[in-house]
């Protein structure tokens, strides 16, 4: 626990013990204090992303203050958020009590719960005025065309898809859903009619998409279009075990649905909101309001795996690990993107600080699946960032023993690989895979910069090191480590003032790493600024970690550096 956290508790542990928060207590000072820590204690779990947390302490407030209209659409946004829709309906229905809102994501809360039920006819009234601005607009026509599906005409409900034709980037939409909506009623000629149209687009699909339309093919009967859909969606995208595991499970008749739902339908509609979202914004409030639907589509169909890897992905993006977790453990074993799951587990564990279970994540699933390398390269990356550089090398080497000839076509691999060799004094093999890595992708600047400079520090092959630091400057002129380089073969050459310039620039662009801050010290040595060296010098100490570095420092402080 954080000090800051056991402050929070601390404050609403005090006011609990106020009047205000026992049964007989009436002050209205008290109350006041007693609201504002249950307010403040539920803003530091929003904070620390701990919605559970948050909404008990809304309760609480609530209790206090049942009408205040800022908290209730606090409590169901953060519930349904972290998908607690015991918590986010009635707040959702106090909600709207008081302000009857149609610009929120309130109606559409209280109408899933609705559909979910069966009572149809509930959850249209609920959809009916949702306004169409804002963030829900360009999922509201489908929204609104599932939301009538059980009670309404086939062309009625179709016609809510028109504003889908009219623009050629929403064209998708409008055939995905036109066929499932003519599915639903019987109409399977027509449903092809649309997903034919967009079989020729098959490259361009999304996964999801891709999803749909095999489970489409798969109801209609149509195994070469199918085939077709699968192959020409393989062929143009870059193989990876998690695309691979789903491609194989759309090809199994088992992983479509039976027939298309209701639920199914709306669960989709929701989902392709969610996607839409997070695709065009970066936003952080696009995507708190984009987990919302996604754990809207998961309470109508919680078999929707894909949804639940994206929405679990979306969260860890926003630093709620926990929450991120607990949708991921929702992915089977037998799941398509069960294995893109637990990395994402592993990784989420890792970023809490609790990096044994990252590890032990990591090495469960390499012994589950031990013909894929993307777990042993985990453990090797987790290892590398630990500085247990002789154990991620052995990682890595197992990774590498998985591929054709032990050559991967990936260069990441060769050259976190080589950095993890060169820190554990492997040059030879370090050297050998950098260059390995640039014949791969022979323009990186992180690979151009790290073998420049290991050949300056070892001082070997000058003139080839400064001409790769100086292409990774070319690309990437604001990046600290390569203009700390570039300012280093320069002092390394004799042009100090030169070298001056730049690592002052380096400096400035990353002021709390420790070369680089001594680099620029021996810099103003060399030019004869002795008192801003020795400054640069003890901020270098104060920051380094190393022992072997503070040594060398400490030897700078007290002798200076020898002239030439």
């Amino acid at each position: 626990m954080t000090i800051r956290s056991a402050f929070m508790i601390a404050v609403f542990t005090t006011a609990l013990a106020s009047p205000a928060m026992t049964a007989t207590g009436s002050g209205k000072d008290d109350k006041e204090v007693g609201l504002a820590a249950a307010i403040l204690a539920a803003r530091h779990a929003q904070y620390e992303t701990d919605p559970s947390a948050a909404t008990g302490y809304l309760e609480r407030a609530l209790e206090l203050d049942p009408t205040n209209s800022d908290l209730l659409r606090d409590s169901y946004f953060i519930a349904a958020q972290a998908g607690d829709f015991a918590v986010a309906v009635p707040s959702a229905k106090r909600f709207m009590s008081v302000t009857q809102s149609q610009r929120s994501s309130a109606p559409l809360v209280i109408a899933v719960d609705y559909y979910k039920k069966g009572e149809f006819d509930k959850a249209w009234a609920a959809i009916e005025n949702i306004s169409g601005q804002g963030p829900v607009a360009s999922g509201l026509p489908m929204i609104r065309a599932w939301a009538q599906a059980p009670i309404t005409s086939a062309d009625t409900v179709l016609s809510e898809l028109a504003p889908y034709q009219v623009r050629d980037a929403t064209s998708e939409i409008f055939h995905l859903m036109s066929g499932m909506l003519n599915e639903f009623y019987g109409r399977n000629e027509d449903a092809l009619i649309h997903y034919d149209a967009m079989l020729v687009r098959g490259e361009r699909l999304s996964l999801s998409t891709v999803r749909l339309l095999a489970a489409g093919f798969h109801r209609l009967k149509q195994p070469d279009k199918l085939n077709a859909l699968l192959q020409l969606y393989r062929q143009n995208q870059v193989g990876s075990f998690d695309t691979d595991d789903f491609l194989k499970a759309f090809a199994d008749p088992k992983y479509a649905p039976a027939k298309m739902t209701p639920a199914d339908g709306m669960a989709e509609a929701l989902f392709l909101t969610a996607q839409t979202m997070l695709q065009g914004s970066t936003n952080s409030f696009s995507s708190q309001i984009a987990l919302v639907y996604g754990q809207m589509a998961l309470y109508l169909n919680p078999d929707l795996d894909i949804a639940r890897w994206i929405i679990g992905a979306t969260a860890a993006g926003r630093s709620a690990y926990d929450q991120s977790n607990k949708i991921l453990e929702g992915i089977g074993r037998n799941d398509p993107g069960y294995i893109a799951a637990q990395l994402q587990i592993a990784d989420n564990l890792e970023r809490q600080g609790k990096k044994g279970d990252a590890l032990g994540k990591l090495q469960a699933l390499a012994k589950l699946r031990s013909d894929l390398p993307e777990a042993q390269i985990s453990i090797g990356d987790l290892l590398r960032r630990d500085e247990k550089f002789a154990e991620a090398v052995a990682a890595y080497d197992r990774a590498f023993k998985l591929y054709p000839n032990g050559d991967p076509a990936n260069w990441i691999l060769y050259y976190t690989r080589g950095i993890a060799l060169e820190r554990s004094k492997n040059w030879t093999r370090a050297e050998a895979d950098f260059k390995r890595a640039l014949e791969l992708n022979p323009d990186d600047p992180s690979v151009l910069n790290y073998l420049g400079y290991s050949w300056l520090d070892r001082n070997e092959n000058l003139a080839e090191a400064r001409r790769l630091i100086e292409a990774a400057y070319q690309k990437r002129p604001d990046e600290g480590s390569i203009v700390d380089s570039l300012g280093w073969v320069m002092y390394m050459t004799g042009e100090y003032d030169k070298a001056v310039v730049q690592l002052e620039k380096a400096v400035e662009l990353n002021p709390s790493d420790p070369t680089i801050n001594e680099h620029l010290g021996d810099a103003y040595w060399k030019v004869g600024r002795r008192n801003e060296a020795r400054f640069q010098w003890r901020r270098a100490l104060s920051l380094a970690e190393e022992e072997s570095q503070k040594t060398a420092i400490r030897t700078k402080l007290d002798q200076g550096l020898a002239q030439n």
